[in-house]
């Protein structure tokens, strides 16, 4: 059985930060996610610059699932100097922080991958990562939810297993009593359809991603999900709409003009209730053989090839109440 294997990573961002500004979004079991390099309603104005001479980080949404959230990148002028620190971005938006929030506070990923190649593929990905860091990695399923009791990661990235059935089994394990409910599940495969994205939710997964991604995009998802949002990479088909076959019934004749008889009707009435030949008869008073005759003049007036779609005929009719 495959070891598990779990390491330290370095710490966040060092530096000066200003002074603690408002209560702002906040990752898994309180953790505060790192600022990333970039711009949003602000910029980096004089006396922004901590005192190493870098330009202060600050929140960047290059994620197309951003925007979809409603967050977009504002070029605003910078701010006087000292105003930003004590006023903050303001936007709300997980991903977007500022100077106050605490950098070393980074999501912890726990891969959970049979193949070695890809897992070490991930590692790589996510090393340079802000915000997050690789805590460990098991080859093998069936260790996986010691491995997360243990570990407590914020999110798991699960492998593709042999079917999204034996995947799905796994998350609901994952998340359980037994593992980690807190965490944050990303599989590692595409949605095939909205059926199979709902499929995920439902077992508690926070959504899918396959590796064939570019490395900026799978680091995208795991922030989101670390920030506790929902992602499916590449997004799944839309269900398809096929149109409507023409209806055969569309021509066909009304009882009223079909010149059904009274007894046939009746007879009619019954099968669109559900009704066999015998039962019918017993309930009409007549033969079975009577009623057989009746249901095929009424089949043959109506132009009904069987029993079935006479009973069908009846309904549309309101023949059958």
């Amino acid at each position: 059985m495959a070891a598990v294997s779990t390491f330290t990573a370095p710490t966040g961002l060092t530096g000066p930060t200003a002074p603690a500004g408002p209560s702002l979004p906040t990752g898994p079991r309180g953790r505060r996610l790192p600022a990333r390099r970039g711009a949003c309603g602000g910029g980096t104005g004089a006396g922004d610059a901590p005192a190493t001479g870098q330009a202060r980080p600050h929140a960047e949404t290059d994620n197309p699932l951003d925007l979809i959230a409603g967050h977009q990148l504002l070029a605003e002028p910078a701010p006087p100097a000292g105003s930003r620190a004590a006023a903050g971005c303001g936007c709300g938006h997980p991903m977007c922080v500022d100077e106050a929030r605490d950098r070393t506070a980074l999501a912890r990923v726990l891969l959970v991958e049979r193949h070695s190649v890809a897992s070490a593929g991930l590692r790589s990905v996510l090393a340079a990562a802000p915000g997050l860091t690789v805590v460990g990695s098991t080859g093998d399923p069936l260790r996986a939810v010691a491995a997360v009791r243990r570990i407590a990661p914020d999110v798991v990235l699960l492998g593709r297993g042999a079917s999204l059935e034996e995947d799905l089994a796994a998350v609901v394990a994952l998340r359980g009593p037994d593992g980690a409910p807190d965490a944050r599940v990303l599989l590692l495969r595409r949605a095939e359809s909205t059926a199979e994205a709902s499929r995920m939710l439902l077992a508690g997964a926070s959504g899918c991603f396959p590796l064939d991604l570019a490395g900026e995009r799978i680091i995208g998802a795991v922030q989101l999900a670390a920030a506790g949002g929902s992602v499916f990479l590449p997004a799944p088909p839309p269900a398809r709409i096929h149109a409507a076959a023409p209806a055969r019934h569309l021509g066909e004749l009304p009882p009223q003009r079909a010149g059904l008889t009274e007894r046939e009707r009746e007879v009619l009435v019954k099968l669109g209730h559900g009704l066999s030949n015998a039962e019918i008869g017993r309930e009409l008073a007549l033969a079975e053989a009577t009623v057989k005759k009746h249901l095929t003049q009424a089949m043959r007036k109506i132009g009904q090839p069987d029993r079935l779609r006479a009973a069908l005929y009846a309904h549309r009719h309101g023949l059958a109440g």
